[in-house]
Order: C-alpha cells, then structure tokens, then sequence
C-alpha cells in the first residue's frame, strides 16, 4: 500500500505541473508559425503534458474503483469535497471576470444576468470544465464499480479497445469516414476511470525502460504530428492535443507505469512533492489567477525558454500560499480544493 500511495503521489503531482505548463506555453501556439522557436518550443511542451488531465482521471479510477461503499456513503464522502470548491471558485472567477475583462460599471443588469447565468452554466473560467466533468464522473463511479467487479481482466480490455474506437467514431474530424455507431457506453473520461483501475489490477512484466522510452516515442509523435497538421493551418489544429485520443491516452498508460519500479526504490519521498500533493487540487483551482500576472511579468524581463518554466514554478509557489491561507480560515479547508 505505501508503494501505492508513493505511485501516486508522484502521479499527482506530475499532472498538477504538466497542467500549470499547459496553461503557461499554450498561448504561444495560436500564433501558427511552425518554423518559429516560439511555437516548437510550446508545441513540445503541449505534447509531452496533454496527458496530465487524464492522470488525474486514472487516479481517481485507481483510488476509488476498488473501494465496497454503498451509493449514498460514497456520495456523502466524496461529493461535497468537489462541489463546495466548486461553487466557491465560480464566484471567484465570476468576480474575476466582470473585474478583469469588462467594464462593469458600463454593463446592465441584464448584461450581467446574462454573463453571470452562462459562466454558472459552462465554467466561470475555461479550466473549471475539469470540475463538470469529474463531478459527472464521480455520480458514475458506485454503479461503474458493480459492473467492473464481475468484469475479467479480458472483459475490461475489450471495454478499453472499444473505448479508443469511440474516439475516432465520436470524433468530428473523423466525421466522413466512421460509421455512426452509437458508442456512447464506451466513450469519454469515463475510459480514463477503468484505465485507472485496470492498471491497478493488472501486472506488467516488461523491461522497466519500455515505458520511458514509450512515452518518449508518443511525446514526439505528437510534437511532429501536430507541426505537421499546422504546417499549411491558419489556426491552431489540436487533433494531436486532444485528452481523448489514443495519443493521449497511451502517454498517460506509459507515465503511470514509468513511474511504478522508481516508486519501489523511493524511501522518503522530498519535502515539495509532499506540498504539491497536498495542495494539488487547490493549485488546479487557483493557478489561472497567478498565472495571468506572472506570465506578462516574465514575458517582459525573459525569453520565451525561460518564461514558460519561471512562470510555471511560480504560479505553483503562489498558488501553494493561496490555498493555505485558504485553508487557514474558518471553513476554508472546505473550499480551498
């Protein structure tokens, strides 16, 4: 089990800085000029951490798939602790928003009705998507369980061969040569779930560098794919970035085992790993805000090689104290994430 919670750990906090690098290099790629360095650089850095949002994902199906709890005890446990940071970081973007990127003062009531009604509805930012989607995924996973508790090992392959085939049939890019097969079963995050916990149960006898050397191979496939499908592109095609493709989901497969035979060896694991772990969640939540100060200071004071990582370690630090002091005062620890 302590191997277990080393794995995952690392996991965790992994997904937690490919997101913030995400977020920090994807603004150099809509500019489409795959010959500057500029794009290449974030192309690379896009290519190697578009698994992060499906880490977090297989976490969840590794922790939670194996686990005897009624509908209710689950929900009662598990739901609150997403929904009240939800609703706290709506407001505060909300805020964050009619602040930001409006003249509130010049905006009417109705305005602002209809601004405040589509944020609640569709995401007070564009990163708190990841809330909706993992909230859905969470009211699955009791009924996904009893299902996946009479599944054999085999049986749960073949859910997962049918889950990368619904990510071309749903795909619209896709669209005029796949079959409308209604795959919905099959299809979306909820893939990432059983991945989860299939990698869990499931042994790999391979030579420990397979999974490096595997995630190397999909890492740059996607960089020389996604250079090549924007070579002749006026704007930015992410076909190759997509959380879920087989690209994505494939890296997201060898990262999680990568780690497994370095996780046996590990006997203390560093002090700021321990702190990103702790305060993944809030980092998620709170890392856009920073990040939109961070990233401009940088900018004018260094070269994109360094922006991108200053900005990222930063944001980090700054998003790490946000969330304790948030965690500090009364009920914060409810709503900090």
């Amino acid at each position: 089990m302590a191997e277990k919670n080393r794995h995952i750990i690392y996991l965790r906090v992994i997904a937690t800085v490919f997101v913030v690098l995400i977020h920090a290099s994807t603004g150099f790629l809509y500019r489409v000029d795959t010959n500057s360095f500029d794009w290449n650089y974030a192309n690379w850095i896009n290519a190697a951490t578009r698994c992060s949002v499906p880490l977090f994902v297989v976490i969840s199906g590794a922790l939670l798939l194996q686990k005897d709890e009624n509908i209710w005890d689950f929900y009662k446990k598990r739901l609150p602790k997403l929904l009240f940071p939800f609703l706290f970081w709506t407001i505060v973007y909300l805020i964050y928003y009619f602040y930001r990127y409006t003249n509130f003062e010049n905006l009417s009531s109705e305005k602002i009705w209809a601004i405040t009604q589509d944020k609640l509805l569709h995401g007070a930012n564009a990163h708190l998507w990841y809330l909706y989607m993992i909230i859905g995924l969470y009211l699955t996973i009791p009924f996904l369980r009893k299902i996946l508790v009479q599944c054999s090992i085999k049986e749960i392959e073949w859910f997962l061969l049918l889950w990368l085939l619904s990510m071309f049939v749903s795909n619209r890019a896709f669209y005029s040569i796949m079959p409308k097969f209604d795959l919905t079963f099959f299809s979306g995050y909820i893939g990432y779930l059983v991945l989860g916990h299939y990698l869990t149960i499931k042994s790999f006898h391979w030579n420990k560098l397979i999974a490096p050397l595997g995630y190397i191979i999909i890492t740059t496939v996607t960089a020389m794919g996604t250079c090549i499908l924007n070579e002749k592109a006026t704007s930015l095609n992410t076909l190759l970035y997509n959380y879920v493709f087989p690209n994505t989901a494939i890296a997201a497969v060898f990262l999680f085992l990568s780690l497994q035979p370095y996780c046996l060896k590990v006997s203390t694991i560093p002090r700021w790993i321990t702190i990103v772990d702790k305060y993944s969640f809030g980092i998620y939540l709170s890392h856009i805000i920073p990040l939109n100060f961070l990233h401009p200071f940088f900018s004018r004071h260094a070269d994109t090689v360094w922006v991108i990582p200053l900005a990222s370690i930063s944001t980090i630090v700054v998003s790490v104290f946000l969330t304790f002091i948030l965690r500090k005062l009364p009920y914060g620890r409810y709503i900090s994430g």
